[in-house]
């Protein structure tokens, strides 16, 4: 499941990234077209009104009509980009279009044709700017065909005489969908580029983050077994202390405390605790401590039963230490450690025979 969750969420993200980056050219392109828009109304009905007089002012109707559509696309952007793209494409062909029928080959027609056609191709893909590249060649074949016979009686005869045979007709034409395969071809590819890209980084981004989940949830899963073992570990060491010093009552008031292992600070604080603990509930008055099992006796080991031996004797409890082997007693006895004040047996039974006389 893990592995089919970012693949699922690829796509929508990657169409939101190249969402994105197409709002932000349609806002940006409306406000320049609002900007040159506004200089070329003032410019061209001016221009219009000094050449033509009042002829002029349906003209500047027009001009002034587009202009505010324009103006109406760039504010209305709470509408949808695909209605928003779809009326400026609308607005430039239709300004297009009247340039090409009233100026002919002389006007910008052709090459705003041919930004309409770039639109199509980023808002609605190949097929797009296609069927606008159809429309343009409709219009232009439907102007060359008013030019060449002679029916565009709205256009001055000067622009009319100049481009009104089919040979000039047939090489603009020509000229016009070598110039836009040139532009759209590299546009195509660029775009295809650009979602391919996208779709690489988002779907980066995906495995990106299922991957910081993957380490989140596995570092919660290492904490949770941490604790675990470190629960484990203390519930493990409670036992070994627990076992490790046992003690076991051997006659009336008489505890045997056989060691086995070394004997370290940490385990001598135990013992010593463990052992008062253990004879004040059971007021015992005689602990046998049997060393047999201890490897090592050095000074360390005989300092702390000396202090044990001391703390049972402050609460009434003597103690009798046995199981010392030669080797222990050649090293105490070498170390000039003084156990003068403990009562030493060879062995539990003997001490407590001891005991019972």
């Amino acid at each position: 499941m893990e592995s089919v969750q970012p693949t699922v969420q690829i796509a929508p993200a990657s169409d939101q990234v190249i969402a994105q980056w197409r709002l932000q050219i349609l806002n940006n392109l409306s406000w320049v077209l609002v900007a040159l828009g506004g200089l070329a109304l003032v410019a061209g009905s001016w221009s219009d009104y000094n050449v033509m007089g009042e002829q002029a002012l349906p003209y500047i109707g027009v001009y002034t009509l587009t202009y505010a559509m324009i103006v109406a696309v760039a504010l209305m952007r709470q509408l949808n980009l695909t209605v928003r793209a779809l009326l400026l494409i609308t607005i430039l062909g239709a300004i297009a279009t009247f340039l090409l029928v009233f100026f002919g080959l002389i006007g910008s027609g052709r090459l705003i044709w041919i930004g309409v056609c770039l639109l199509a191709l980023i808002y609605f893909g190949r097929w797009g700017a296609l069927t606008t590249l159809i429309l343009s060649l409709i219009a232009m074949l439907s102007t060359a065909a008013l030019y060449i016979t002679s029916n565009a009686s709205f256009v001055s005869p000067a622009i009319l005489v100049s481009q009104s045979t089919i040979a000039d007709w047939t090489s603009a034409i020509s000229l016009y969908l070598a110039s836009t395969a040139l532009a759209l071809a590299p546009s195509l590819y660029l775009l295809q580029r650009l979602e391919g890209l996208a779709h690489q980084a988002t779907s980066e981004a995906a495995r990106a983050r299922m991957h910081a989940r993957s380490a989140e949830e596995h570092a919660a899963q290492l904490e949770q077994q941490a604790t675990q073992l470190q629960a484990t570990e203390q519930m493990l060491r409670t036992l070994v202390q627990s076992l490790e010093t046992p003690t076991v009552e051997i006659a009336a008031d008489v505890l045997l405390a056989p060691i086995v292992g070394q004997i370290d600070n940490q385990r001598a604080a135990t013992l010593t605790d463990r052992l008062l603990k253990t004879v004040s509930a059971r007021r015992a008055r005689v602990v046998v401590i049997d060393v047999a099992g201890v490897p090592a006796f050095d000074t360390a080991a005989a300092r702390h039963l000396l202090q044990t031996a001391q703390a049972l004797r402050l609460i009434g409890c003597e103690t009798v230490i046995t199981g010392i082997s030669p080797t222990m007693a050649q090293t105490i006895t070498a170390l000039g450690v003084d156990m003068t004040t403990i009562t030493t047996a060879r062995s539990p039974q003997d001490a407590l025979m001891r005991l019972m006389k």
